[in-house]
């Protein structure tokens, strides 16, 4: 009997809500949409109290985006909102404590101080839908979510039996990129997966299907290729991709390089390169025989590129256009243009960073200055400095927050590279591969940043990102093992001769 009535008020709740929604869906509209996935949510809710954790770590790295909701915002800012929610329930409830990281936690609660009353002093934060005067909210956001996703992130330890796991879609998740140019490539059957898949990147390979001579470039293999180099390090480790009897190791390791360089992005490949050598001195092998042989293998595999570099596709020619090889006039050009474009505004910005030294500039825009750069553009690059993409690290963090902003960030980078090399060297021999991997990975970053391209607001994710799921994988911060002296008892003289 009990199921029956179980059956009839399921049906009678079924019917109705596939009514509902049927009719919905035959009008859509942005508000029809967003209803279906509100209702989609409050029906997925069971899973996501079970899963929300996982799927935070599956989608951090990830480009899937909330297509239904405004402003195309990432899966993983819902995921860490939805995440922090549930870890801040459980800890008000007494069932489930943060993990103790006061190294990261002292750090990143002073940068989101400067933060904070930067952008309360220089005019709020932005946020027009809160009756902000200004604009660049959306800087604001993406830098208090990462903080947020962190220390959600560490909310949870993962457990012993499913780190591996974790590790190799935490990683692989990056190559996601790659999606919009293969439905771009697809054609028009595939184009309302664009509702979950952002369409950055595309114009790359739009324009040269439009215009003749143009560069095939796929934009999505520059972030593809040094994931998938990770998630290689992560399985097998810098010893196991060069096993004499498994070569098909290292013909992935290429197949990354190759991948990276058909994206056109000189800095994706410097990263992988980077990524690579850096993994390489932290295992120890530049001590070995292996270094002959890999700088024979490089040689081997460089040499035709670069006497033959003018015959390759013009994205792998743009990739290379940073070594003193003999490529297509034009495409040198454009590199060098790019190049020009971002020295001309790194000089102006430069002129004016003594002002926001002591208080900075914020993210916070004056509409009044906004139509001013779009009606009448002198250099080509006054909305970059409105809104703060300097394409370059120390600038980003610098103008926007002065020099308080500056040593905070610069605390929290040196705090988290001790917390990841106590964590490779301290940590779980098991997992010995992966913490490798995230402290090449984070060091790979921090030069990344400083050296050759950096934007605050949008790599402080990364940092945070990599350290959060350190602390989740090794369920804290390892520590040195205390060695307890032990105390050796001498025998007394005093007793032998009382004897006596």
């Amino acid at each position: 009997m009990f199921r029956v009535h179980r059956l009839l008020l399921v049906y009678a709740v079924a019917v109705p809500l596939a009514l509902m929604l049927g009719y919905i869906v035959a009008t859509p509209d942005m508000i029809t949409l967003s209803m279906v996935g509100m209702i989609l949510l409050v029906l997925a809710l069971p899973l996501l109290i079970q899963w929300h954790h996982w799927l935070l770590i599956l989608t951090w790295n990830s480009v899937f985006i909330a297509g239904f909701l405004p402003g195309q915002l990432q899966i993983w800012y819902l995921c860490a909102g939805f995440t922090f929610s549930m870890a801040m329930i459980h800890r008000f409830m007494g069932h489930r404590n943060f993990p103790r990281v006061p190294e990261l936690t002292k750090p990143i609660l002073f940068l989101t101080g400067v933060i904070v009353l930067t952008g309360k002093i220089r005019g709020g934060l932005g946020l027009r839908v809160l009756g902000s005067g200004s604009y660049g909210g959306r800087n604001y956001f993406f830098v208090l979510i990462a903080i947020i996703g962190y220390f959600a992130l560490i909310s949870q330890p993962i457990p012993r039996l499913k780190r591996a796991t974790a590790a190799k879609w935490f990683f692989l998740a990056g190559t996601t990129f790659v999606i919009n140019n293969l439905l771009y490539a697809l054609g028009p059957l595939t184009y309302f997966m664009f509702w979950i898949i952002p369409t950055g990147g595309l114009n790359f390979q739009a324009a040269s299907n439009w215009s003749e001579g143009g560069v095939q470039r796929i934009a999505g293999l520059g972030p593809a290729g040094p994931f998938f180099l990770c998630f290689l390090l992560a399985r097998w480790g810098m010893r196991g991709l060069f096993e004499w009897d498994k070569p098909w190791r290292f013909l992935l390791v290429i197949v990354a390089l190759v991948a990276s360089m058909f994206s056109g992005f000189r800095a994706q490949v410097m990263a992988l390169v980077l990524l690579f050598a850096i993994q390489f001195m932290i295992e120890g092998l530049w001590k070995t025989p292996l270094l002959p042989v890999l700088a024979l293998l490089g040689v081997l595999c460089l040499a035709p590129m670069i006497f033959f570099a003018n015959r390759l596709p013009g994205a792998m020619q743009r990739s290379l256009s940073f070594l003193p090889v003999d490529i297509n006039p034009d495409v040198r050009a454009d590199a060098e243009g790019s190049i020009d474009w971002r020295v001309g505004m790194w000089r102006e910005v430069w002129v004016e960073a003594p002002k926001y030294l002591l208080i900075g500039k914020g993210y916070a825009i004056d509409p009044n200055d906004l139509y001013a750069a779009s009606v009448s553009p002198e250099s080509g690059y006054e909305g970059s400095m409105l809104a703060g993409d300097y394409h370059n690290g120390p600038l980003s963090i610098l103008i926007p927050f002065g020099v308080f902003g500056a040593l905070a960030f610069l605390w929290l980078l040196y705090a988290g590279s001790k917390v990841l090399y106590s964590n490779y060297r301290y940590g779980d021999a098991r997992m010995r591969r992966v913490n490798t991997t995230l402290l090449a990975y984070y060091l790979t970053q921090v030069v990344f940043f400083f050296f050759v391209f950096g934007a605050f607001n949008g790599q402080l994710s990364v940092f945070l990102g990599i350290l959060g799921f350190s602390v989740s994988l090794n369920g804290g911060v390892c520590r040195r093992p205390v060695v307890r002296r032990q105390t050796v008892f001498a025998p007394s003289l005093a007793a032998p001769l009382a004897a006596a």
